[in-house]
């Protein structure tokens, strides 16, 4: 009969991996409150806060176009006179 190795099975890659200060940390390991936060995190990371800065993105690309084309139309005539000092 062949002699058979014991093999341990490697270690499982956790599926999902919290890192806080440079350490990472298996979530699945977490308390139930721990797992839910963290899943609420990353939803609200990959999906909401995603949204919102594309949103900020095409609204400060709007504002900076506006703001071009205000500053192409001053001219003279709309031009308010510093007031004289006596």
């Amino acid at each position: 009969m062949a002699e058979e190795e014991a093999t341990t099975p490697a270690a499982a890659e956790p599926k999902a991996v919290y890192r806080n200060e440079d350490v990472d940390y298996d979530v699945s390991k977490l308390n139930q409150e721990g797992q839910q936060a963290f899943m609420m995190l990353a939803q609200l990371q990959q999906n909401d806060l995603r949204k919102v800065e594309l949103e900020l993105g095409h609204l400060r690309a709007a504002q900076a176009q506006y703001n071009s084309i205000i500053k192409a139309n001053l001219d003279e005539e709309a031009k308010i006179p510093a007031p004289e000092n006596n």
